[in-house]
């Protein structure tokens, strides 16, 4: 094995190459590929019905009746998710944007050299801007290991079998992330309309999509619940809370960066625990979620708080974030388009919901709680799982193209090739 001499080359970023066979050469990038960027592109040219896919920093964002590139090529981002990685196939033809840097091998095997560049990590190699931006000239002066090129193509063949079965692994698991999140809508959504006992007696549900509820439940307007808070706050030492439509009520500074807060919060609206938060413009896609804290919201913002001891609103927020009432809120809003479709307060209040006894509301919410901490904690540990297995990937491909690993007379399965070459 060879160790890089680091005084033979004077770069101090070599050093994670280590040691390989002494029978591979090293030597810049520059020397084994060449680089373009890909061109300007108006959205107002993009077209459905396109043959052709545009290709972005992140991979395809339309299509087009024109192309620019012909594959094989390596596509890497350069500006705004830098450093991302796509093969575009031999044959293949797409428009490239001007976020892409065209890759094209020179006497190196295509798959290889890919690997070698998913080894870099290069979006840590962008700069740290706004913007995070990748140089060609910063992926030329990379150093590259150069093993002959029938064991160049030996490591591309081992890592293409050893990728493909580790991301099938990957997807399986975010499949069943996906799966439970399904399931955990479905069972809020019948706890919240049909209650927990599955041999209630039902009865008719004037709301649509309910169809049927259970016999001994009320239906009441959510004015008859909720009344509207607009108590204003005149003092900056408060917790600033926002709101998003995946997770609901969270304050502001566990989810941005140190800095990002508002310049004041000077007549924001204040909140108290257990009130229920609505982005009036964004009702219809699940903004709306009960605070665990207190504190002050947006002024955009609507604050609702139960009129009575009838009223859990712990239920109502897992209620108000079902996909149906979503439609609920389209269909009581009012806008000129669809990004600007509002649902006011006096229509929002107008909206009719069901009304269980109030402790079979608390009964539904302990219920759901349970339910959520169980796909919490199985979500947690396969999050856990995807990401050793991500770790392990992109280990495997590091030892594979640094020849830490010898993959030379592997056994390899036969399956059908993307042509790349």
């Amino acid at each position: 094995m060879n160790r890089v001499n680091e005084n033979v080359f004077n770069e101090h970023e070599i050093r994670w190459l280590g040691d390989f066979p002494s029978s591979w050469k090293i030597g810049k990038l520059k020397f084994y590929l060449t680089t373009k960027s890909g061109m300007y592109i108006s959205k107002s040219r993009f077209s459905n019905s396109g043959k052709y896919d545009v290709i972005g920093s992140n991979g395809a964002i339309g299509k087009l009746d024109d192309f620019n590139t012909t594959g094989p090529a390596i596509l890497i981002g350069r500006v705004g998710s830098a450093g991302e990685i796509n093969l575009l196939t031999k044959g293949t033809q797409a428009w490239i944007t001007d976020n892409v840097l065209i890759i094209k091998p020179r006497k190196t095997h295509m798959k290889y050299l890919m690997y070698f560049l998913e080894s870099r990590d290069l979006p840590n190699m962008a700069d740290k801007t706004a913007q995070p931006l990748l140089t060609s000239t910063k992926i030329k002066n990379i150093y590259y290991l150069i093993p002959r090129l029938e064991e160049q193509k030996e490591i591309a063949d081992f890592l293409d079998q050893k990728t493909s079965e580790i991301d099938e692994l990957i997807a399986d698991k975010e499949r069943l992330i996906e799966l439970l999140e399904e399931k955990r809508q479905a069972i809020i959504t019948e706890a919240v309309t049909k209650g927990l006992d599955p041999n209630i007696e039902m009865q008719e549900s004037s709301v649509d999509w309910i169809k049927k509820m259970p016999k001994h439940w009320k239906e009441k307007r959510i004015k008859y619940l909720f009344y509207d808070v607009n108590q204003r706050n005149f003092s900056e030492d408060v917790e600033l809370l926002s709101l998003f439509s995946n997770i609901g009520v969270r304050p502001r500074r566990e989810m941005e960066e140190k800095g990002n807060r508002a310049q004041t919060v000077i007549n924001y609206k204040k909140v108290q625990k257990e009130d229920i938060i609505v982005n009036r413009i964004l009702a219809w896609m699940g903004a709306i979620g009960l605070s665990e804290y207190e504190g002050v919201t947006s002024p955009d913002y609507d604050v609702y708080r139960a009129l009575n001891s009838q009223v859990y609103s712990r239920y109502y927020h897992y209620y108000f974030r079902t996909p149906f009432f979503r439609g609920d809120c389209y269909k009581y809003g009012r806008g000129i388009m669809m990004m600007r479709w509002r649902t006011y307060p006096e229509y929002f209040k107008s909206i009719l919901v069901p009304l269980p006894p109030i402790e079979e509301q608390k009964k539904i919410v302990e219920c759901i709680d349970d339910i959520n901490t169980l796909i919490q904690n199985i979500n947690r540990e396969t999050n856990k799982l995807i990401k050793k297995l991500k770790e392990y990937r992109q280990s495997m491909i590091y030892e594979a193209v640094t020849g830490k690993i010898d993959v030379r007379n592997y056994p390899l399965e036969r399956k059908e090739e993307a042509n790349v070459d």
